[in-house]
């Protein structure tokens, strides 16, 4: 039960923390500061409760250092941004012995709850590329995708009158008044929106610019429920 009140509590905090990044791309470090807060006391309880002996402490404190090592070293590269490395430096302290409750996960635990979230979440963003690239066959038809493949993974066709929000665009209008299609998706503000407006053309492709923040919370989601995926992964490929 304690397993299962610290996963929810630190899951209500996960989601306050993606719809501030959605919002305004700002999560302030108060919130990995009460989330830690109001889950360390169960996690402090536990270990002093706790049957484990002391090589599965030793151990378990050894891959909390190594995923707070291997966060930072990602942060550093520019693989994400710092509010995501907080959030999985923040998961390996609450975590360091990974949750169960009443079956859970279905699947297997991974060596460390934290990275196992991690690995999901790199796991979850090309599911939602396959998504796209469905949803758009789906739509257009198989007549658009040529000259449109890499928008059919990326992103999908949407109204200019009604832009969606948090979202990007892939074709636009620039200063010259020349209709412009980049690969590299660009944040509209009111005069992309003006311009693209005014210029008559009725639909864009856009793209939806979802923080990393939102993956991590579906990783950790998945990493409760049913395990680590790219340990499960892995082990079904070694087993063929």
């Amino acid at each position: 039960m304690l397993d299962l009140l610290k996963f929810l509590i630190v899951l209500g905090f996960l989601l306050y923390a993606c719809k501030l990044d959605l919002e305004s791309r700002i999560v302030p470090n108060r919130v990995w500061k009460y989330m830690m807060l109001a889950s360390l006391p169960i996690t402090v309880y536990q270990i002093a409760t706790g049957n484990y002996l002391t090589i599965q402490y030793l151990v378990a404190g050894f891959f909390v250092l190594i995923v707070i090592a291997l966060s930072y070293a990602l942060y550093l590269i520019g693989a994400y941004g710092g509010a995501d490395a907080k959030a999985i430096m923040c998961l390996a302290v609450i975590f360091p012995f990974y949750p169960t409750f009443n079956g859970f996960p279905l699947l297997n635990k991974g060596f460390s709850f934290a990275f196992s979230t991690l690995a999901n979440s790199v796991i979850a963003a090309p599911l939602l590329l396959l998504f796209m690239f469905v949803r758009n066959l789906m739509r257009e038809g198989l007549r658009e995708l040529r000259g449109n493949a890499l928008y059919y993974f990326t992103g999908y066709k949407a109204e200019v009158k009604n832009l969606p929000k948090f979202h990007n665009l892939l074709e636009f209008v620039d200063e010259n008044g020349e209709f412009r299609r980049v690969r590299r998706a660009v944040e509209p503000d009111e005069e992309v929106i003006e311009r693209l407006r005014n210029s008559g053309v009725e639909k864009v492709w856009v793209t939806p610019a979802l923080p990393f923040l939102m993956f991590i919370t579906a990783g950790y989601v998945v990493a409760f429920i049913f395990g680590d995926l790219l340990y499960l992964l892995i082990s079904t490929i070694l087993s063929w």
